[in-house]
């Protein structure tokens, strides 16, 4: 297997000091001299003749010399072949899907971009943890679809947006107000709500605030940002009323889902990878504009 000690090697080989070596690496001088030792250490042999003025090679050093050379050579070659066959090869687009991040929104664009591509292949991929989700883009999967608020985490993806989605109200079926087609904040007097803690989203604080503000008697529960299967049973057990989303009004068949007389919305569309190959980056691309 190739070593890239083996650079550092030759680096000093090729200027007959470590000092050089060290300059044209970029790395400490330090650094090049335990990477030599280290070689000679495992080789069982010594390399170089080291005096005041320089490096030399010795017999065996020049016959690694020549070797390095040639797989240095090799390997130059054998990846360029490889980039080649993967030109050749279709270009696999990888989706995260989970409960709560359904891939069903890429499927509206996935027909007509695939015309345009017919060498893509699609894959689904399961995301195990959806509080860990954007840390699997771009390693696990390159595509997320769903709701989107960069606040939540700090992270900040590309986001193709699709549409919004309305803020809803989850509760038990016994609730009182579970009857109703749509219910205002000003009927919440008495009600234990479920709200994003404070500081993760704009526009889960302004519904907060605006709580606050029309229906003082209302209670807040504070929850954590990511919403789970856990947040759903908290509510279904507790028996209070959770600040949702409209798609995810059939998660759990003990809950309703109704509608806010007040429209507040979040966006949401497609989170791609921060950094993909050139060939799944004009596949996003190809995505953006069908969405346009």
């Amino acid at each position: 297997m190739y070593n890239k000690t083996l650079e550092t090697f030759k680096a000093v080989a090729d200027c007959r000091s470590f000092t050089k070596a060290a300059e044209q690496l970029y790395i400490s001088h330090t650094a090049v001299i335990k990477q030599v030792n280290a070689l000679e250490a495992h080789l069982r042999v010594t390399l170089f003749e080291r005096s005041n003025q320089g490096a030399t090679l010795t017999e065996a050093g020049r016959y690694l010399y020549e070797k390095t050379c040639q797989i240095m050579e090799f390997s130059a070659e054998t990846l360029a072949e490889v980039r080649k066959l993967e030109k050749a090869l279709p270009v696999t687009v990888r989706v995260g899907t989970s409960l709560f991040y359904p891939s069903s929104i890429f499927m509206k664009l996935w027909g007509p971009v695939q015309e345009k591509c017919p060498d893509i292949r699609l894959k689904i991929v399961g995301i195990e943890d959806d509080e860990k989700r954007f840390e699997g883009l771009g390693r696990d999967y390159d595509i997320l679809a769903g709701p989107y608020n960069s606040q939540i985490g700090g992270h900040e993806f590309p986001f193709i947006p699709m549409g919004k989605y309305r803020f809803c109200l989850m509760m038990p079926r016994d609730n009182i107000l579970a009857k109703k087609k749509e219910v205002s904040l000003t009927e919440l007097k008495g009600q234990r709500i479920m709200v994003m803690k404070q500081g993760n989203s704009e526009e889960n604080d302004r519904i907060r605030g605006d709580i606050k503000k029309l229906c003082p008697e209302a209670i807040i529960d504070d929850i954590p940002p990511h919403y789970n299967a856990e947040t759903f049973n908290r509510c279904a057990e507790k028996g209070g009323i959770l600040l949702s989303l409209e798609c995810w009004k059939e998660v759990h068949p003990a809950l309703v889902s109704v509608e806010l007389k007040e429209k507040y919305t979040l966006p949401y569309g497609l989170i791609t990878a921060k950094k993909c190959p050139k060939e799944l980056k004009n596949f996003i691309e190809l995505l953006r504009k069908e969405q346009e």
